[in-house]
């Protein structure tokens, strides 16, 4: 447990970051699979179902840093393709635990997975 936590902060500070990640040689394979994957991410134009805060962590509760309106669009990315697992919530119609990273206004955060429409 405590090398997937690892792994998902690697992840995401590579991601917000915006660059590349090097890794330390006692990271298991399992966290060297998830960087490798946020390092190939793409960013997608992700657009807001609802208007959705914009989270310094995977959970609700967590400090909100900006807000995505209705209809407007960040950048963000997925590196699973299935939003990253967080805090299980019901928001925007729909019971759910993904989350994904997006960039808006000059923030960046997590975001429900359900409250976004995403274009490749």
């Amino acid at each position: 447990m405590h090398i997937r936590k690892l792994a998902v902060t690697a992840v995401t500070a590579a991601v917000l970051a915006g660059g590349a990640v090097l890794t330390g040689g006692g990271v298991a394979a399992a966290a060297d699979a998830r960087v490798s994957a946020a390092a190939s991410c793409s960013y997608d134009t992700l657009t807001a179902l609802e208007s959705v805060k914009i989270r310094t962590d995977r959970k609700l509760g967590a400090t909100a840093v900006g807000l995505l309106p209705k209809g407007k669009s960040g950048r963000g990315c997925d590196p699973t393709g299935t939003g990253i697992s967080g805090q299980s919530y019901n928001l925007c119609g729909k019971k759910d635990n993904s989350w994904v990273i997006l960039s808006y206004g000059g923030h960046r955060g997590w975001v429900p997975s359900a409250c976004i429409k995403q274009w490749r």
